[in-house]
Parts: C-alpha cells; structure tokens; sequence
C-alpha cells in the first residue's frame, strides 16, 4: 500500500471497528446508507471516514431501558433470605432434637442384659 492511498475495510472489519454484526454492515451497504466499493476482486471495500460517518448517524449505544437498582425488591430479598435462614435454622434445631430424643428412645428401649445372679 502506498502512503498516498487511504487504508480501506471489508465489512467484516468494518463489522468488528463499528462493533455491529457484518449482516448491519451489508444492510446498510445495500441500502446506499454506508458507501462502499468493490475492488477488481469483487470484494467490498469501506473507508474508515465513511465508516465513522454512519456510525455517527446509525449506531446508537444501547442504553438500558430501566435501572438494575431495585430498593423494594433488594428489601423484598434480604426479608426472604433473612426467613429462609431462620427456617433452616428451625429445621437443624429439629433434627438436632429428633436425633437426641431417638438416642433416649434406644437406649430405653434395650433389653438389659442378663446378669449371673438374675434367674
């Protein structure tokens, strides 16, 4: 390439510099929105001045449509997450006690064993 020639695109490269999807590019070719040239290969070439042209009127940076903060649902999750550990609590407190009440169980419901002197 000579100094005096300006550096030029494919759309996939253009694709990648606009940070859309190859087929917006082509879209955008076709309809005569973003201009570009084809080389004696038949290959799409795009300046980069032309690129930044229509970036400038087509591409918008997505903006989200509602914010991610949420106090009453962030309350509504920390109230959850609260009961859920108190009822996970309740439930190792319960097995806790259902274990210890079986041990009693067992040990009261063994037969003594039988000594010499019993007859």
């Amino acid at each position: 390439m000579s100094a005096h020639t300006t550096p030029h695109m494919s759309p996939a490269q253009a694709s990648q510099a606009a940070n859309v999807s190859r087929w917006t590019i082509m879209r955008a070719i076709k309809s005569h929105k973003l201009k570009a040239s084809r080389d004696n290969r038949n290959h799409w070439k795009i300046s980069p001045d032309d690129l930044d042209e229509w970036c400038a009127h087509s591409v918008r940076i997505a903006h989200p449509a509602h914010s991610d903060e949420n106090p009453e649902l962030r309350e509504k999750l920390a109230a959850e997450t609260a009961r859920a550990d108190a009822a996970e609590r309740a439930r190792d407190q319960a097995e806790s006690d259902r274990d210890r009440w079986r041990g009693m169980a067992e040990k009261l419901a063994e037969t003594p064993q039988r000594r010499w002197w019993w007859r």
